[in-house]
This record gives C-alpha cells, sequence and structure tokens, in this order.
C-alpha cells in the first residue's frame, strides 16, 4: 500500500501544481514584473481562456476564468462559462455583471440582488439616474425593495432601500404640476418608504428627517413634530431637526415659537441651507 500511497501524493501534488499554474496563467497580464508569470509569452497564458467551459476545473478557477471573459468584453465566451458555474452568490454576481454589460438593467438587477450585492443595485440606479431615466431608477429601487423584503437578515440594508426609494418618489413628484393627482399620489408613496425606513431604523435621524419633510409637505403638523422631535431626541446637535420643529411652529402660526427654533439652530450650524430658508421666511 505504501507505493499507492507515495504515487497517490505524487499525482495529487502534480494536480494540485497543475492548477495553480493554470490559475497563475489566467492573471498572467497583471504578474508582477521580475516574477516568473511576466516571464511567459502573452500568447502562451491567452491559451487558458481558451479553455472549454466543460474543462474539469475547480469552481473558484472557472469563476475566475468566467469573470475574465466579462472584463475582456467576450460576452458569449463569459455566458458559457457562467452558466457552467454551480448554483452561488458568486454565479449570480457574474450574472449580474453580464446582464449589464448586455443593458439589461431589470435583469442585472435581479441577479444582483440574489447573489447579495447591493452596490450593484445601487450602481444601475444611478446610471439610470445620470442618463435621466428617472422612471427605469425607481423601477429597480422598487424591485430591489420588493426583494430585500423576503430576506429577514437584512433588515439595515432594507432600511436604507427605503429611504432611497423615498428620495426618488419625491423626486417623481417634483417632475409633476402640484395639480396633477400624481403628484400627491408619489408624495404619499415617499412617505411610505420614509415610513418603512423608520420602522426598521427608529433612531436613524436622517430617515426621521426624511419622515418629518414629506410630512411637512403633506400638511401633517403632528406626524412631522413627531418625528423631527424624536431625530433631535436622537441627535441633539442635528440644526436639521430644529428647523423642522422651526417649520412646524410657523405653519401652525406660532412665529415666536419658530424664532426661538430658528436661534437653537443657528447656534449649531448657521449656514445650513434648511435655516437658511426658514431665517428667509421669518425675515431674521
Amino acid at each position: 500500500m505504501r507505493p499507492f500511497a507515495i504515487a497517490l501524493g505524487v499525482l495529487a501534488a502534480l494536480l494540485l501544481a497543475g492548477l495553480q499554474l493554470v490559475a497563475g496563467l489566467a492573471v498572467r497580464d497583471r504578474a508582477v514584473a521580475g516574477s516568473w508569470l511576466s516571464f511567459v509569452p502573452p500568447a502562451a497564458a491567452a491559451r487558458v481562456q481558451e479553455l472549454p467551459p466543460a474543462f474539469p476545473l475547480p469552481s473558484p478557477l472557472r469563476q475566475l476564468l468566467a469573470r475574465r471573459a466579462l472584463e475582456d468584453g467576450d460576452l458569449a465566451l463569459a455566458a458559457r462559462r457562467i452558466a457552467g458555474l454551480p448554483p452561488s452568490s458568486e454565479r449570480f454576481a457574474l450574472e449580474g455583471g453580464l446582464a449589464e454589460a448586455r443593458g439589461d438593467a431589470g435583469a442585472a438587477a435581479r441577479a444582483y440582488l440574489a447573489a447579495g450585492d447591493l452596490a450593484g443595485v445601487d450602481r444601475l440606479v444611478a446610471a439610470a439616474e445620470r442618463r435621466g431615466d428617472a422612471n427605469g431608477a425607481l423601477a429597480l429601487q422598487t424591485e430591489a425593495v420588493r426583494r430585500l423584503r423576503d430576506d429577514r437578515t437584512q433588515s439595515d440594508v432594507l432600511a436604507e432601500a427605503y429611504y432611497r426609494l423615498g428620495l426618488l418618489e419625491e423626486e417623481a413628484a417634483r417632475r409633476l404640476p402640484q395639480r396633477d393627482a400624481r403628484y400627491r399620489e408619489n408624495e404619499l408613496r415617499s412617505k411610505a418608504a420614509y415610513d418603512s425606513a423608520v420602522a426598521l431604523a427608529p433612531f436613524s435621524q436622517r430617515y426621521l428627517i426624511a419622515a418629518g419633510s414629506q410630512e411637512l409637505n403633506l400638511g401633517d403638523l403632528d406626524a412631522a413634530a413627531g418625528d423631527y422631535t424624536r431625530a433631535r431626541n436622537a441627535d441633539p446637535t442635528s440644526a436639521v431637526a430644529l428647523v423642522g420643529l422651526g417649520e412646524v411652529a410657523l405653519r401652525r402660526g406660532d412665529a415666536a415659537g419658530a424664532k426661538a427654533w430658528l436661534a437653537r439652530a443657528r447656534a449649531l450650524a448657521p449656514a445650513d441651507p434648511a435655516l437658511l430658508r426658514l431665517a428667509r421666511k421669518l425675515r431674521r
């Protein structure tokens, strides 16, 4: 048995060395100058990418080859390599990258969410906003929230997703005339998204202020005062929360109270834009 065990050990070592060689060749173009990889002819290293997708390689190496094909812009090869991978977060992330490269933002978002790659989803939303596709950005963020709701382990991430959804709904409202029925619908959906964020992260000053501001827009002064107060309690140094309470006081006809809140906010952040807007209203 001893010769057999030795032969088996040698075979395993050779196999491991072979796999390490293939992995090294796959990243030859990133080799450190002077390393042995840097002396390998590029044409020889390129042959690694030409290995058929069905070639028996460990999953990490197959993922690496799929990623390289994607980075090289060979989407057909990338698709074949990805299709040969077992289901995993890494495969879903690669599928997201492939769909994104093909311009299918919806499929990319679904794959990134399956992979838990929320940065990928955020990138898609930001890209849609940059190209002026506000409806596309809103649809992608809505899908992100819908999918995250099904994962109870993602409460913090879901709160942020709700907050971003609220911002997009608010932006959608601003693009409409206030007399348009859709304006109020967007405003209400924005408030609901902020409220959901607050429910998941009740001590987040940012979410509380967003909710209070939207309640102020909708004329719900009691709710706005409640959220601004909670935001102030969560962060006593928040000038924005104090300004919000000043806005509530002003709308209630309490100019003296509004000025008092303004003075307290000014002591914390005299150049805050929200503070300056309230100061103009009060002529202070």
